[in-house]
C-alpha cells in the first residue's frame, strides 16, 4: 500500500489534470442535443484505456457508444468487469452554480464540475488504480470495462444490446463504484439495492373544463376520484394496500437485520438534512430496514385543472399522479406494476375512466449475501486499506441496469463507492474531493491486488 501511495502522490497533479480534461466533455446524455459531445467524451476513453494497455473500442447502438475494453491478466485469477457511465445530468438551473459546470474548478480540496462524482470521478480513480497496479509489475487479473453514456435517462440502449455482448462480458466479479459511503471516513459495502417500476394514473372526466357553479354536485370532479384513488393506496400503518404487492418478499436473514442496524445511522441529523421527520413508510421498522429492505409506493408528482394565479372555478377535464415503486428482492416488477395499476382500475368510481401510460419496469432488486466469498475479500481490502472495518448498507435507490448485467455476464456484484451527499450529484455545484478520490484509489489498488 505504501508503494501506490507514493505513486498517486508523485503522479497526483497528472491524475487532476487527466480527470478535469473527462469533465470537461459536455455529455449530457437526456439532451439529444448533446450526442456529439457524449461520443467526443467516449472517444477520450477509449484513448484513454488504450494508453493503459486495454484493447479498447466503441461499441455502437442506436444512440450513445459504449466503451468496451479488456486487459489481459492471470487467467488464475477471477475475471474482473468493471461498469460505469460517462454521460451526466443536465446543469438546471444554471444560475445557481457557483463556477461553470464544464470547467472544473478546485476549491478547498474539491473538484467541483458536473459529473465530478457521478461518475467520472469515481470511474476515474478506477483506471488510475489499474494505471498503477501495472506500474507495480504486479500479477492482475483480467480486467474488462465496460462504460455506458445513458445511466442517466434509463440505460435503454445498454439494455437493447446487453445480451448479444454476453460473451464479451463474461466475468466473476462485477465491480460498480456508482455508491456511496454511510458518512466521511466510513468505507461502505452496498449489499442491496431496490428494483424499480412506475407510471402515469390518468383520470378523465368531461370533454372540456366546466364552470362548478353550472356542474358542481353534478358531474363528478375528476381530481376528487383522483384524490380517492392514491389515498385507497396505503393502510393506517403506512403498508401497502393493493393486494398482492408483497407477493414474493424475500425473509431477511437475522445477521443481515443486524448488520444494517449497526451501521452508524443518525436519524436525527438526516431530519434535519431534510427538513421532516422520517416518519414515512410500514411502522414499527427502523428507518435502515424501511429504505433497504421493505417495498413503497410513492406518488411522485399531481396535476390537473388550473394552475395560474388567482381563483378559476372550473371542473377540470383530467387529472393525473405519477406514481414510482422501490422494489425488493424476490418482487417481479412486472407482475407487481400490473397488481396496482388493476387495483386502481377497480377502484375507478363511476363517473370517470381511469387509464394508466409511460409504463416503465426499470429492473429488479439486487441482494448480495454478507457469506459471498467477494463480499470478504472486499471486507479484507477495506479493513487493511482503512483500518476499520466497513460499513454494510442495504440502500434504498436502484442502478436498473445492475441485474440483467450480472445475469448476462455471470459475476458477482461487488458495489463499493466513496461519493458523499455533500457531492450533491444531480444539482448545481457538484464536486468531489482529492481525499475521496484517493481513497477510491487506494481500495481499487488493495482489492485488485489480493483477488
Amino acid at each position: 500500500m505504501d508503494t501506490f501511495r507514493a505513486y498517486f502522490n508523485t503522479h497526483r497533479e497528472r491524475f487532476l489534470d487527466e480527470w478535469k480534461a473527462l469533465l470537461r466533455f459536455q455529455s449530457i446524455s437526456a439532451d439529444p442535443n448533446y450526442k456529439p459531445q457524449c461520443v467526443e467524451c467516449a472517444q477520450w476513453l477509449v484513448s484513454h484505456l488504450s494508453a493503459l494497455g486495454f484493447s479498447a473500442q466503441l461499441l455502437p447502438t442506436a444512440t450513445k457508444p459504449l466503451v468496451y475494453g479488456v486487459l489481459p491478466g492471470d487467467s488464475s485469477k477471477p475475471v474482473v468487469l468493471f461498469y460505469g457511465h460517462y454521460d451526466v445530468q443536465p446543469v438546471d438551473p444554471l444560475d445557481q452554480w457557483e463556477t461553470p459546470p464544464f470547467d472544473p474548478t478546485l476549491r478547498s480540496g474539491r473538484l467541483y464540475a458536473r459529473g465530478a462524482e457521478d461518475n467520472k470521478g469515481q470511474l476515474f480513480y478506477f483506471l488510475k488504480a489499474v494505471e498503477a497496479l501495472r506500474a507495480s509489475g504486479g500479477e492482475l487479473p483480467t480486467i474488462k470495462i465496460l462504460l455506458e453514456g445513458e445511466e442517466e435517462c434509463g440505460s435503454e440502449a445498454l439494455h437493447m444490446e446487453l445480451r448479444e455482448l454476453s460473451e464479451r462480458l463474461r466475468a466473476d466479479v462485477l465491480m460498480v463504484c456508482d455508491t456511496g459511503m454511510l458518512a466521511p471516513e466510513s468505507p461502505t459495502v452496498t449489499m442491496g439495492l431496490r428494483g424499480i417500476a412506475h407510471f402515469e394514473l390518468r383520470v378523465h372526466g368531461p370533454r372540456v373544463d366546466l364552470h362548478s357553479g353550472m356542474y358542481g354536485g353534478v358531474v363528478l370532479n375528476p381530481l376528487q376520484a383522483l384524490a380517492s384513488l392514491v389515498a385507497c393506496l396505503h393502510v393506517p400503518d403506512g403498508s401497502v394496500a393493493v393486494p398482492g404487492f408483497y407477493e414474493g418478499v424475500a425473509e431477511i436473514p437475522a445477521e443481515d437485520k443486524d448488520l444494517a442496524n449497526a451501521a452508524p445511522v443518525d436519524v436525527e441529523a438526516m431530519s434535519r438534512v431534510v427538513g421532516t421527520e422520517l416518519r414515512g413508510g410500514e411502522r414499527g421498522l427502523s428507518v435502515v430496514e424501511r429504505r433497504g429492505f421493505r417495498p413503497t409506493l410513492e406518488i411522485n408528482g399531481v396535476g390537473g385543472g388550473y394552475q395560474g394565479s388567482g381563483s378559476k372555478t372550473v371542473i377540470p377535464t383530467y387529472g393525473f399522479a405519477k406514481l414510482s415503486m422501490r422494489l425488493v428482492a424476490g418482487q417481479d416488477p412486472r407482475k407487481t406494476l400490473d397488481k396496482v395499476v388493476a387495483y386502481l382500475k377497480q377502484l375507478a368510481p363511476e363517473g370517470v375512466r381511469v387509464e394508466t401510460c409511460d409504463e416503465r419496469i426499470g429492473g429488479p432488486a439486487v441482494r448480495v449475501s454478507t457469506r459471498s466469498a467477494v463480499i470478504q475479500k472486499a471486507r479484507e481490502a477495506l479493513t487493511r486499506t482503512f483500518g476499520r472495518d466497513p460499513i454494510f448498507l442495504w440502500e434504498g435507490a436502484s442502478i436498473p441496469i445492475i441485474p440483467l448485467l450480472c445475469e448476462v455476464s455471470g459475476a458477482e456484484p461487488l458495489l463499493v463507492g466513496f461519493g458523499l451527499d455533500e457531492d450533491r450529484i444531480h444539482a448545481p455545484n457538484e464536486s468531489f474531493s482529492l481525499q475521496q478520490f484517493e481513497d477510491g484509489f487506494r481500495y481499487v489498488t488493495s482489492f485488485l491486488s489480493c483477488i
